[in-house]
Protein backbone atom coordinates (compact mmCIF):
# COMPACT_ATOMS: atom_id res chain seq x y z
CA UNK A 1 0.00 0.00 0.00
CA UNK A 2 1.53 3.61 -1.22
CA UNK A 3 1.22 6.64 1.24
CA UNK A 4 -1.41 8.15 -1.42
CA UNK A 5 -3.97 5.06 -0.74
CA UNK A 6 -3.38 5.25 2.83
CA UNK A 7 -3.92 8.89 2.68
CA UNK A 8 -7.42 8.46 1.42
CA UNK A 9 -8.36 5.65 3.52
CA UNK A 10 -8.45 7.32 6.97
CA UNK A 11 -10.51 9.49 6.39
CA UNK A 12 -13.01 6.99 5.62
CA UNK A 13 -12.41 4.75 8.88
CA UNK A 14 -13.19 7.70 10.78
CA UNK A 15 -16.57 8.18 8.77
CA UNK A 16 -17.38 4.44 8.83
CA UNK A 17 -16.10 3.12 12.00
CA UNK A 18 -18.35 4.53 14.42
CA UNK A 19 -18.14 2.59 17.56
CA UNK A 20 -14.59 1.14 18.87
CA UNK A 21 -13.23 -0.82 22.32
CA UNK A 22 -11.42 -3.96 23.52
CA UNK A 23 -12.65 -7.21 24.10
CA UNK A 24 -12.49 -9.18 27.54
CA UNK A 25 -15.09 -10.82 28.44
CA UNK A 26 -16.85 -11.05 31.93
CA UNK A 27 -20.13 -12.80 31.45
CA UNK A 28 -23.36 -11.94 34.07
CA UNK A 29 -26.31 -13.26 32.71
CA UNK A 30 -29.94 -12.50 34.13
CA UNK A 31 -29.17 -9.60 35.90
CA UNK A 32 -32.02 -7.36 36.90
CA UNK A 33 -32.50 -3.86 37.18
CA UNK A 34 -35.07 -2.21 38.97
CA UNK A 35 -36.17 1.93 39.40
CA UNK A 36 -39.60 3.03 40.86
CA UNK A 37 -41.24 2.91 36.90
CA UNK A 38 -40.01 -0.30 35.72
CA UNK A 39 -37.98 -3.45 36.07
CA UNK A 40 -35.98 -4.40 32.99
CA UNK A 41 -34.64 -8.09 32.37
CA UNK A 42 -31.57 -7.64 31.23
CA UNK A 43 -28.32 -10.03 29.83
CA UNK A 44 -25.21 -8.13 30.05
CA UNK A 45 -21.66 -8.97 29.74
CA UNK A 46 -18.34 -6.82 30.34
CA UNK A 47 -16.02 -6.03 27.42
CA UNK A 48 -12.95 -4.23 28.37
CA UNK A 49 -10.25 -1.95 26.22
CA UNK A 50 -7.68 -4.26 25.06
CA UNK A 51 -8.82 -3.88 21.00
CA UNK A 52 -10.93 -1.78 18.71
CA UNK A 53 -14.33 -3.28 18.46
CA UNK A 54 -17.09 -2.83 16.25
CA UNK A 55 -20.81 -4.68 16.87
CA UNK A 56 -22.44 -5.36 13.34
CA UNK A 57 -26.01 -6.93 14.41
CA UNK A 58 -27.77 -9.23 16.15
CA UNK A 59 -29.72 -12.14 15.81
CA UNK A 60 -32.31 -13.69 17.92
CA UNK A 61 -29.75 -13.89 20.93
CA UNK A 62 -26.68 -13.58 19.08
CA UNK A 63 -24.30 -10.69 18.15
CA UNK A 64 -21.95 -10.35 15.96
CA UNK A 65 -19.04 -8.00 16.57
CA UNK A 66 -15.83 -7.41 14.85
CA UNK A 67 -12.13 -6.78 16.67
CA UNK A 68 -9.68 -4.62 14.36
CA UNK A 69 -5.80 -4.80 14.98
CA UNK A 70 -3.35 -3.17 12.38
CA UNK A 71 -3.79 -5.07 9.33
CA UNK A 72 -6.70 -7.60 10.32
CA UNK A 73 -10.32 -8.06 11.41
CA UNK A 74 -11.69 -10.71 13.24
CA UNK A 75 -14.93 -11.67 14.01
CA UNK A 76 -16.76 -13.16 17.10
CA UNK A 77 -20.14 -14.34 17.66
CA UNK A 78 -21.88 -13.99 21.36
CA UNK A 79 -24.54 -15.85 22.32
CA UNK A 80 -26.81 -14.23 25.20
CA UNK A 81 -28.19 -17.57 26.00
CA UNK A 82 -24.99 -19.60 26.91
CA UNK A 83 -22.43 -17.10 27.52
CA UNK A 84 -20.29 -18.65 24.55
CA UNK A 85 -17.81 -16.64 22.37
CA UNK A 86 -16.58 -17.88 19.26
CA UNK A 87 -13.93 -16.56 17.01
CA UNK A 88 -15.98 -17.15 13.45
CA UNK A 89 -13.24 -16.10 11.38
CA UNK A 90 -10.17 -13.52 10.50
CA UNK A 91 -9.56 -11.16 7.49
CA UNK A 92 -6.61 -10.12 6.27
CA UNK A 93 -5.48 -6.85 4.62
CA UNK A 94 -9.18 -5.50 6.04
CA UNK A 95 -9.23 -1.72 5.58
CA UNK A 96 -13.22 -1.25 5.65
CA UNK A 97 -16.58 -1.56 6.72
CA UNK A 98 -19.53 0.44 6.26
CA UNK A 99 -22.60 0.45 8.26
CA UNK A 100 -25.24 -1.71 5.65
CA UNK A 101 -26.03 -4.81 6.13
CA UNK A 102 -28.81 -6.90 4.77
CA UNK A 103 -30.50 -10.49 5.99
CA UNK A 104 -32.06 -13.07 4.31
CA UNK A 105 -33.41 -15.80 6.12
CA UNK A 106 -30.62 -16.69 9.13
CA UNK A 107 -27.79 -15.19 6.72
CA UNK A 108 -26.38 -11.79 7.62
CA UNK A 109 -24.43 -10.11 4.43
CA UNK A 110 -21.90 -7.21 4.13
CA UNK A 111 -18.99 -6.11 2.11
CA UNK A 112 -15.32 -5.46 3.32
CA UNK A 113 -12.96 -3.19 1.68
CA UNK A 114 -9.64 -5.24 1.48
CA UNK A 115 -6.15 -3.86 0.32
CA UNK A 116 -5.29 -5.44 -3.10
CA UNK A 117 -1.80 -3.84 -3.67
CA UNK A 118 -2.47 -0.42 -3.81
CA UNK A 119 -6.21 -0.69 -4.30
CA UNK A 120 -8.91 -1.75 -2.64
CA UNK A 121 -11.64 -4.71 -3.26
CA UNK A 122 -14.62 -4.92 -2.14
CA UNK A 123 -15.39 -8.59 -0.77
CA UNK A 124 -18.76 -9.82 -0.41
CA UNK A 125 -19.10 -11.52 3.23
CA UNK A 126 -22.49 -13.63 4.82
CA UNK A 127 -22.58 -14.93 7.90
CA UNK A 128 -24.89 -17.66 8.76
CA UNK A 129 -26.10 -17.46 12.49
CA UNK A 130 -27.47 -21.10 12.35
CA UNK A 131 -24.27 -22.63 12.31
CA UNK A 132 -21.85 -20.11 13.19
CA UNK A 133 -20.03 -19.68 10.06
CA UNK A 134 -18.61 -17.30 8.41
CA UNK A 135 -17.53 -16.98 4.08
CA UNK A 136 -16.39 -14.90 1.24
CA UNK A 137 -19.10 -15.17 -1.58
CA UNK A 138 -17.66 -12.90 -4.25
CA UNK A 139 -15.81 -9.85 -4.94
CA UNK A 140 -14.69 -7.01 -7.64
CA UNK A 141 -12.84 -3.82 -7.73
CA UNK A 142 -15.72 -1.54 -8.45
CA UNK A 143 -14.66 2.44 -7.24
CA UNK A 144 -17.95 1.83 -5.08
CA UNK A 145 -17.06 1.96 -1.39
CA UNK A 146 -18.90 1.63 2.11
CA UNK A 147 -21.28 -0.34 -0.49
CA UNK A 148 -25.23 0.03 0.63
CA UNK A 149 -27.53 -3.13 0.39
CA UNK A 150 -30.28 -4.73 0.74
CA UNK A 151 -32.81 -7.35 0.27
CA UNK A 152 -35.60 -6.76 -2.29
CA UNK A 153 -37.89 -10.02 -3.34
CA UNK A 154 -35.44 -12.60 -2.08
CA UNK A 155 -32.54 -11.56 -4.01
CA UNK A 156 -29.43 -9.26 -2.64
CA UNK A 157 -29.52 -6.08 -3.86
CA UNK A 158 -26.16 -4.10 -3.78
CA UNK A 159 -25.32 -0.26 -5.08
CA UNK A 160 -22.23 0.02 -7.42
CA UNK A 161 -20.56 2.03 -9.36
CA UNK A 162 -17.48 3.07 -11.48
CA UNK A 163 -15.44 5.86 -12.20
CA UNK A 164 -15.58 6.40 -16.05
CA UNK A 165 -12.81 7.37 -18.73
CA UNK A 166 -14.59 10.75 -19.06
CA UNK A 167 -14.44 11.17 -15.09
CA UNK A 168 -18.14 10.93 -14.10
CA UNK A 169 -19.14 8.57 -11.54
CA UNK A 170 -21.54 5.64 -13.06
CA UNK A 171 -24.10 3.82 -10.43
CA UNK A 172 -25.66 0.47 -10.94
CA UNK A 173 -26.88 -1.88 -9.29
CA UNK A 174 -26.14 -5.59 -8.68
CA UNK A 175 -28.48 -8.67 -7.61
CA UNK A 176 -27.35 -11.74 -6.48
CA UNK A 177 -30.09 -14.56 -6.50
CA UNK A 178 -30.35 -17.81 -4.27
CA UNK A 179 -27.77 -19.32 -5.85
CA UNK A 180 -25.28 -16.55 -6.16
CA UNK A 181 -25.61 -15.65 -9.52
CA UNK A 182 -24.53 -11.54 -9.76
CA UNK A 183 -26.64 -9.75 -12.47
CA UNK A 184 -26.27 -6.19 -12.86
CA UNK A 185 -29.16 -3.52 -13.31
CA UNK A 186 -29.38 0.19 -14.38
CA UNK A 187 -31.81 2.13 -12.56
CA UNK A 188 -33.95 4.79 -14.97
CA UNK A 189 -32.43 7.50 -12.58
CA UNK A 190 -34.11 9.96 -15.51
CA UNK A 191 -37.61 8.74 -15.01
CA UNK A 192 -40.29 10.34 -14.17
CA UNK A 193 -41.56 14.45 -14.50
CA UNK A 194 -38.85 16.98 -15.55
CA UNK A 195 -37.91 19.65 -12.98
CA UNK A 196 -39.53 22.88 -14.46
CA UNK A 197 -40.56 21.96 -17.46
CA UNK A 198 -36.92 21.18 -18.68
CA UNK A 199 -34.67 17.87 -19.46
CA UNK A 200 -33.78 15.96 -16.60
CA UNK A 201 -30.72 16.70 -15.18
CA UNK A 202 -28.34 13.75 -14.76
CA UNK A 203 -28.51 12.24 -11.58
CA UNK A 204 -26.35 9.99 -9.10
CA UNK A 205 -28.08 7.23 -7.23
CA UNK A 206 -26.08 7.59 -3.64
CA UNK A 207 -28.21 5.56 -1.94
CA UNK A 208 -30.73 1.95 -1.63
CA UNK A 209 -33.05 0.48 0.76
CA UNK A 210 -36.08 -1.07 0.72
CA UNK A 211 -39.13 -1.90 2.73
CA UNK A 212 -39.15 -5.60 1.25
CA UNK A 213 -41.76 -4.96 -1.64
CA UNK A 214 -40.44 -2.16 -3.00
CA UNK A 215 -36.67 -0.59 -3.91
CA UNK A 216 -36.06 3.05 -2.98
CA UNK A 217 -33.01 5.22 -4.78
CA UNK A 218 -31.85 8.40 -3.11
CA UNK A 219 -31.04 10.22 -6.20
CA UNK A 220 -29.05 13.58 -6.63
CA UNK A 221 -28.57 16.02 -9.07
CA UNK A 222 -27.03 19.47 -9.64
CA UNK A 223 -29.00 22.64 -10.36
CA UNK A 224 -28.44 25.95 -10.32
CA UNK A 225 -29.89 26.23 -6.87
CA UNK A 226 -27.42 23.81 -5.34
CA UNK A 227 -29.06 20.35 -5.85
CA UNK A 228 -31.82 18.84 -6.23
CA UNK A 229 -32.74 15.42 -4.70
CA UNK A 230 -35.36 12.87 -4.81
CA UNK A 231 -36.80 9.34 -3.82
CA UNK A 232 -37.43 7.59 -6.34
CA UNK A 233 -39.56 3.76 -6.01
CA UNK A 234 -38.90 0.99 -7.82
CA UNK A 235 -40.80 -2.69 -8.00
CA UNK A 236 -39.55 -6.19 -7.80
CA UNK A 237 -38.38 -6.00 -11.66
CA UNK A 238 -36.78 -2.81 -10.96
CA UNK A 239 -39.07 -0.64 -13.31
CA UNK A 240 -39.77 2.97 -12.43
CA UNK A 241 -43.23 3.22 -9.98
CA UNK A 242 -43.13 7.16 -8.68
CA UNK A 243 -40.76 9.64 -6.83
CA UNK A 244 -40.63 11.94 -3.73
CA UNK A 245 -38.79 15.28 -4.47
CA UNK A 246 -37.34 15.71 -0.83
CA UNK A 247 -35.31 18.80 -2.17
CA UNK A 248 -36.83 21.75 0.06
CA UNK A 249 -36.80 19.29 3.22
CA UNK A 250 -33.16 18.74 2.99
CA UNK A 251 -32.26 22.42 2.35
CA UNK A 252 -34.63 23.17 5.63
CA UNK A 253 -33.18 21.23 7.68
CA UNK A 254 -29.28 21.45 6.56
CA UNK A 255 -29.20 17.86 5.52
CA UNK A 256 -26.28 19.02 2.83
CA UNK A 257 -23.22 16.58 4.24
CA UNK A 258 -22.95 13.50 2.47
CA UNK A 259 -25.58 10.62 3.39
CA UNK A 260 -24.65 7.93 5.64
CA UNK A 261 -27.92 6.43 5.81
CA UNK A 262 -31.37 5.99 4.55
CA UNK A 263 -34.37 3.85 5.43
CA UNK A 264 -37.84 3.22 4.70
CA UNK A 265 -40.25 1.57 6.79
CA UNK A 266 -44.34 1.46 6.58
CA UNK A 267 -45.17 4.84 4.74
CA UNK A 268 -41.56 6.80 6.73
CA UNK A 269 -38.32 7.36 5.65
CA UNK A 270 -35.00 8.20 7.60
CA UNK A 271 -31.79 9.57 6.17
CA UNK A 272 -28.38 10.28 8.03
CA UNK A 273 -25.88 12.17 6.61
CA UNK A 274 -21.93 12.27 7.57
CA UNK A 275 -22.51 15.03 10.05
CA UNK A 276 -24.79 13.11 12.24
CA UNK A 277 -27.93 14.63 11.12
CA UNK A 278 -31.13 12.63 11.15
CA UNK A 279 -34.35 13.62 9.39
CA UNK A 280 -37.91 11.19 9.77
CA UNK A 281 -40.12 11.94 7.30
CA UNK A 282 -43.80 10.95 6.39
CA UNK A 283 -43.90 10.14 2.27
CA UNK A 284 -47.99 11.04 3.06
CA UNK A 285 -47.60 14.47 4.48
CA UNK A 286 -45.52 15.65 1.22
CA UNK A 287 -45.08 19.53 3.57
CA UNK A 288 -41.47 19.51 4.37
CA UNK A 289 -41.93 19.06 7.82
CA UNK A 290 -39.20 16.25 9.79
CA UNK A 291 -41.87 14.05 12.60
CA UNK A 292 -38.35 13.88 13.98
CA UNK A 293 -34.55 16.28 13.62
CA UNK A 294 -31.76 15.96 15.58
CA UNK A 295 -28.19 15.84 15.89
CA UNK A 296 -26.15 12.71 16.60
CA UNK A 297 -29.57 10.27 16.00
CA UNK A 298 -29.07 7.35 14.81
CA UNK A 299 -32.03 4.88 13.42
CA UNK A 300 -31.46 1.09 14.90
CA UNK A 301 -32.81 -1.31 12.22
CA UNK A 302 -34.17 -4.50 12.66
CA UNK A 303 -34.31 -6.75 10.04
CA UNK A 304 -36.79 -9.33 11.78
CA UNK A 305 -40.06 -7.47 10.90
CA UNK A 306 -41.51 -8.66 14.54
CA UNK A 307 -42.51 -5.20 15.81
CA UNK A 308 -44.42 -2.23 15.10
CA UNK A 309 -41.90 -0.35 17.56
CA UNK A 310 -38.85 1.11 16.07
CA UNK A 311 -36.22 2.84 17.58
CA UNK A 312 -33.67 5.98 17.76
CA UNK A 313 -30.66 6.85 19.94
CA UNK A 314 -29.18 9.89 20.08
CA UNK A 315 -24.99 9.39 20.94
CA UNK A 316 -22.92 10.19 23.54
CA UNK A 317 -26.28 10.24 25.79
CA UNK A 318 -28.57 8.52 27.23
CA UNK A 319 -31.80 9.39 25.08
CA UNK A 320 -33.45 6.91 23.52
CA UNK A 321 -36.69 7.49 21.08
CA UNK A 322 -39.55 4.98 20.46
CA UNK A 323 -41.92 4.73 17.46
CA UNK A 324 -44.81 3.47 17.18
CA UNK A 325 -45.04 2.61 13.17
CA UNK A 326 -48.87 3.23 13.14
CA UNK A 327 -49.27 5.91 14.42
CA UNK A 328 -45.72 7.72 13.83
CA UNK A 329 -45.89 9.44 17.90
CA UNK A 330 -42.73 9.19 18.76
CA UNK A 331 -41.66 9.41 22.62
CA UNK A 332 -38.39 9.01 24.99
CA UNK A 333 -38.41 5.50 25.83
CA UNK A 334 -36.88 5.18 29.11
CA UNK A 335 -34.66 1.63 30.62
CA UNK A 336 -32.98 1.59 34.00
CA UNK A 337 -29.79 -0.27 33.82
CA UNK A 338 -28.37 0.93 36.87
CA UNK A 339 -25.59 2.50 34.64
CA UNK A 340 -26.79 6.10 33.93
CA UNK A 341 -23.47 7.65 34.51
CA UNK A 342 -22.24 5.51 31.06
CA UNK A 343 -23.72 6.99 28.08
CA UNK A 344 -25.05 4.99 24.82
CA UNK A 345 -22.35 3.92 22.54
CA UNK A 346 -24.57 2.12 20.23
CA UNK A 347 -28.04 0.15 20.26
CA UNK A 348 -28.90 -2.90 17.70
CA UNK A 349 -32.44 -4.79 17.66
CA UNK A 350 -34.19 -7.79 16.19
CA UNK A 351 -37.55 -8.24 16.89
CA UNK A 352 -38.10 -8.71 20.56
CA UNK A 353 -34.41 -8.36 21.83
CA UNK A 354 -32.98 -4.79 21.68
CA UNK A 355 -29.11 -3.98 22.55
CA UNK A 356 -27.62 -1.56 24.54
CA UNK A 357 -23.80 -0.92 24.13
CA UNK A 358 -22.66 1.55 27.66
CA UNK A 359 -19.44 3.08 26.99
CA UNK A 360 -16.76 2.96 29.42
CA UNK A 361 -16.05 5.66 32.44
CA UNK A 362 -14.00 6.68 35.17
CA UNK A 363 -16.23 4.51 37.12
CA UNK A 364 -16.21 1.03 35.78
CA UNK A 365 -12.41 0.69 34.91
CA UNK A 366 -12.74 1.34 30.99
CA UNK A 367 -14.99 -0.99 30.26
CA UNK A 368 -17.94 -1.18 28.59
CA UNK A 369 -21.40 -3.35 28.94
CA UNK A 370 -23.29 -4.62 26.76
CA UNK A 371 -27.10 -5.44 27.59
CA UNK A 372 -29.77 -7.63 25.69
CA UNK A 373 -33.56 -6.51 26.85
CA UNK A 374 -36.54 -8.52 26.14
CA UNK A 375 -38.64 -5.20 24.19
CA UNK A 376 -41.62 -7.17 26.36
CA UNK A 377 -39.94 -6.60 29.51
CA UNK A 378 -40.30 -3.03 29.00
CA UNK A 379 -42.77 -0.15 30.51
CA UNK A 380 -42.31 3.48 29.43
Amino acid sequence: MNKKTKGLILPLVMICIIFLSGCHIQQDQGKTSESSSNKVQAYNVTFDDSALRTYIEIYESKLLYMEMSESDATFYIYNFKDGSNQKILTVDDFALKGISNALINDTLYFYLSLYNGSELENDLYAVNFSVDKMYAVSKNMYSQKLIPLTVLGGSLVSLQGNNTDNGAFNSFVETMDSNQNMEQVELDSKAGTPVSGKANAPRQIIYITSDGSCLYALEKSKSPSGFNCFITRFNSDFAFIGQTDITDLLKTYEITSGIGSFSVFSHYFTITDYSNNTIVGDFDKGDNQALLYENDVEYVRDFSGLTANKYFYKRNTNQIYRMDEGTGKIELQNFDLKNDSSNIRVMLSYGDNLLIVKQPDSEHDGRETVYLIPQNNNKL
